[in-house]
């Protein structure tokens, strides 16, 4: 029984494929995704703004600028009103504003120098800055934090003599360049253990949405990977009808190929619209998504993700021979396209090249459209080229179906 069950599985690639190629490829995402979320590959983008414009803060922005682990957005706000702005149309993770020197005393002590604005979509992102920043300020401008200290003792308790302001002054160039390329690594050290912790905050931007962020983000990461499944099961019968006879026949009878698969497109795209409508339906009534108040933008997402889906489907079952390797491969396609297209883990976790690469899967149009628009509270002009996308990808894979039954005809 063991040879038995040893030469069907070496005969079934498939099999071969499922067991032995899936789990290491899934673990290979996840890690990619994991290590660059813990280490130094997660490049967060970074809306900055410095708006004390002072020789401390400069240095502050060129520290910020120079750590591998921040990379600023493409566009530089001009505002904090600009910089909430970056952060609901997705154009940073994180915006930072620098609104003070943190080397002198505030006249408001509760209020920070330096504020993280983060969504609260990205909780997480905006912790991770925070505590890069707290770093940054310790190993790149500890003297700051000296300076602010002495300067609250200062405002708060007695002014320094003259001879003391020189002998602080003094102790403060050392503290500069102890964060020299070349500075002795006795003064480093000596620097390091006296650092008090840099004066940061964190706030987050209000939100369009009542829901919490992780049910708004999840109801379309979870409709599109049930969407993907549900057309590959449905697509299936392709496969049945062909081994069956009965798809010759329906070509005899005059209808052709695009009558076949449009029927089989069109059923599959209303069952999946059903699909999503229910589970958006449950997370309005229970968890308070807003739905109602976009359901043309929304409708019209769902549809064209319902066609992305149908006609993937579709052009798999036309390429597969049995149902077996359809279920196979579609196992394997799912669980791939799920894990990169951010269904699983939110793609701003992602390394950076990740990222891009998942601009390319139909996982990430639906998710983006679906949390632009009942998160973000996107416009139609945000959203359009996403759903531009799904359209065209169902319109190639159609062709690729219909090209895919027509060779196999003329193959028999």
């Amino acid at each position: 029984m063991f040879r038995v069950m040893l030469l069907g599985l070496l005969r079934d690639r498939g099999s071969l494929a499922m067991s032995f190629l899936l789990p290491p490829m899934i673990y290979m995402i996840f890690a990619s995704i994991f290590s660059g979320a813990s280490g130094t590959d997660l490049a967060l983008r970074i809306a900055l703004l410095d708006e004390a414009n002072t020789a401390v803060t400069q240095r502050l922005v060129r520290a910020i600028r120079d750590e591998p682990t921040l990379r600023p957005s493409r566009r530089a706000p001009t505002s904090v009103g600009d910089l909430e702005r970056l952060l609901r149309e997705d154009q940073a993770d994180v915006g930072v504003v620098i609104r003070a020197d943190p080397g002198t005393s505030s006249q408001t002590p509760s209020q920070a120098p330096i504020v993280v604005y983060g969504d609260a979509a990205k909780a997480m992102a905006s912790a991770v800055v925070a505590g890069q920043l707290q770093r940054i300020l310790g190993e790149k401008l500890p003297d700051a934090t000296y300076r602010r200290t002495m300067a609250d003792f200062e405002r708060s308790m007695i002014a320094f003599t003259a001879e003391q302001r020189a002998r602080a002054d003094g102790i403060l160039d050392n503290i500069v360049r102890s964060t020299m390329p070349d500075a002795p690594p006795a003064l480093k050290e000596a620097v390091a253990k006296g650092a008090s912790p840099p004066p940061v905050s964190q706030e987050t931007i209000p939100t369009f949405s009542r829901a919490r962020a992780t049910v708004v983000y999840y109801a379309g990461a979870v409709a599109i990977l049930f969407l993907m499944y549900s057309a590959m099961h449905g697509s299936m019968t392709l496969i049945d009808e062909r081994t069956n006879g009965i798809t010759d026949r329906i070509l005899q009878g005059g209808r052709g190929r695009g009558a076949l698969i449009a029927g089989k497109f069109l059923f599959l795209m209303a069952q999946g619209i059903v699909q999503v409508g229910l589970i958006f339906l449950l997370a309005a009534a229970v968890y308070g998504v807003e739905v109602a108040d976009r359901l043309p933008q929304w409708f019209t997402i769902t549809a064209a993700a319902a066609a992305a889906t149908a006609g993937l489907g579709l052009a798999l079952a036309a390429s597969c021979r049995t149902r077996q390797q359809a279920q196979t491969i579609s196992t394997f396609l799912v669980l791939v396209l799920a894990a990169l297209g951010g269904s699983m883990v939110p793609r701003f976790l992602m390394p950076e090249w990740l990222q891009e690469l998942s601009w390319g899967i139909p996982n990430t149009w639906v998710i983006e459209a679906y949390h632009g628009l009942l998160w973000r509270d996107a416009g139609w002009t945000d959203i359009l080229p996403l759903i531009a996308s799904m359209l065209c990808f169902a319109a190639l894979t159609l062709v690729i179906t219909w090209t895919l039954l027509r060779w196999t005809r003329q193959a028999r």
